[in-house]
């Protein structure tokens, strides 16, 4: 058999390939890191419409009316088209609506696409939404690695415990060089923007019945809701459970980086709820924390409606009809988004223009 090391130069070269591995992170950002903007372009468009979000954040210009934020379960909950519409109706103008996602749940990422945002355009109301039991563990994002950069960061990830701070470090060290890549040979897959906008979207799942049934198209006429009931009224509002499993100290971090984020650019900031098919039949609806307390803004209002109050004319034996897994098919997401967008004009006109929904 041939030997690992076959001499002492074979054995420095690999220690200065490893070495150099391991310290790309840091070496890209001294050297000059690429423009930011190709962070996003090297995202898989099966897990966002990242290219489409690029243009979002650094080529768009002007302000957004509503910005949401979030992971797949905003995409496959809320439809943006309806709600751009209602807005538009009741603004008497073209109205802008935006949403930055990818998928699987972690708020260091939705940290991450509000700032980016943020820091290129003006949004006038974010709606984010906040982690549900899908959320497992305590570490970086699933897709970190795609988008966490040495020095992007550095005010962030300072009071971040060693061991997250060396899970970032990991996820920027295994990222690098696919990052690298991604700058010098671009992915020409996302130039086709019907892709994009097809894989982000997630449309492919809208009509496909529960875990690969059969679909069976369901009516969408929501029940009528009042708007107050909507809103969360302080952490022992009946229609609200805020005692669930709290998140680990990673999360609640970026949560209150969030918050901040809020506070720096001055935008308004509220959180809606989007039911899973586990809350079926449930009157309250199933938070793990309090998140005003959490993200540190006491009056940001959470939007949200039991999934009890959201299916109340449907018989039981029907509601999975309106999901493919835990996400809304688009029998769900149509429901969902014509019950809940009273309030969200309602938020909309509160915190913009100081003023109830007439």
């Amino acid at each position: 058999m041939f030997p690992a090391i076959w001499s002492n130069r074979h054995a420095v070269a690999l220690i200065v390939v490893i070495a150099t591995l391991l310290t790309l992170p840091v070496l890209m950002s001294v050297v000059g890191l690429p423009p930011r903007d190709r962070v996003y372009s090297g995202i898989r468009v099966e897990t966002g419409t990242g290219p489409l979000d690029e243009e979002q954040i650094f080529e768009d210009k002007g302000p957004v009316d509503i910005l949401f934020v979030g992971s797949s379960l905003v995409v496959r909950g809320v439809d943006m088209d309806y709600i751009r519409q209602q807005l538009s109706a009741t603004l008497g103008r073209p109205a802008r609506v935006a949403r930055l996602s990818l998928k699987w749940q972690g708020l260091d990422m939705q940290y991450m696409l509000m700032r980016d945002f943020l820091e290129h355009r003006k949004a006038r109301l974010v709606i984010m939404d906040m982690p549900t039991l899908a959320l497992i563990g305590d570490s970086p994002h699933i897709q970190a690695y795609r988008w966490m950069r040495w020095g992007e960061f550095p005010r962030s990830t300072a009071g971040l415990s060693f061991r997250s701070r060396t899970a970032i470090y990991g996820a920027e060290v295994l990222g690098a060089p696919r990052q690298l890549v991604n700058y010098l040979r671009p992915n020409r897959r996302i130039e086709d923007r019907n892709l994009v906008a097809k894989l982000g979207s997630q449309s492919e799942y809208g009509n496909v019945g529960y875990y690969g049934g059969p679909f069976v198209a369901e009516p969408r006429t929501p029940p009528a809701i009042p708007v107050d009931s909507i809103y969360s009224h302080g952490q022992d509002d009946p229609n609200f459970d805020f005692a669930g499993l709290p998140l680990g100290p990673y999360h609640r971090y970026w949560a209150h980086q969030i918050g901040e984020l809020a506070k720096e650019y001055d935008v308004p900031f509220a959180m809606i709820h989007v039911p899973e098919d586990t809350e079926k039949g449930m009157t309250r609806v199933p938070e793990r924390m309090y998140w005003p307390a959490v993200v540190g803004l006491p009056s940001a209002p959470i939007l949200a409606i039991p999934s009890a109050t959201l299916f109340r004319d449907v018989p039981a034996s029907e509601i999975n009809n309106y999901y493919y897994d835990q996400h809304f098919n688009d029998n769900g997401k149509e429901l969902f988004t014509r019950a809940i967008t009273p309030a969200l004009l309602d938020l909309y006109r509160k915190e913009v223009h100081g003023a109830t929904l007439q």
